[in-house]
């Protein structure tokens, strides 16, 4: 999960430098859009990290026989969690994708205007 600390970290940092320029009209409405992806994706990987926590929690006392062992109920679990985690991924990817291009666009601009 650490992979998404630095991401989110980076992807904020990034619209705080260009804070500024993106909140010219041209571009105001894309950073709000991505903003709030942004925020989406931080409320899913939380929801990602407690479900983690407590299939942990579930093997742990599966393991320590404190529970009957249901493998089935476990092996479900852990593939909509793989599931889950691979779709967070490509949607940061995306997002990402998404930043990338606005900041670009609000750079290249303000370069046209100080040139």
């Amino acid at each position: 999960m650490e992979f998404f600390k630095i991401e989110t970290a980076f992807l904020h940092r990034l619209l705080d430098d260009y804070f500024v320029q993106l909140l010219s009209p041209e571009f105001f409405d894309k950073l709000k859009e991505t903003s709030q992806k942004l925020f989406g994706l931080e409320k899913d990987e939380n929801s990602l990290r407690q479900q983690l926590a407590s299939h942990i929690k579930q093997m742990e006392l599966t393991a320590e026989n404190v529970i009957p062992e249901d493998t089935e109920k476990l092996a479900d679990t852990q593939a909509t969690l793989e599931s889950l985690l691979f779709k967070l991924i490509n949607e940061y990817r995306d997002v990402k994708k998404e930043m990338f291009a606005l900041v670009e666009s609000a750079g290249h601009a303000k370069k046209l205007i100080v040139e």
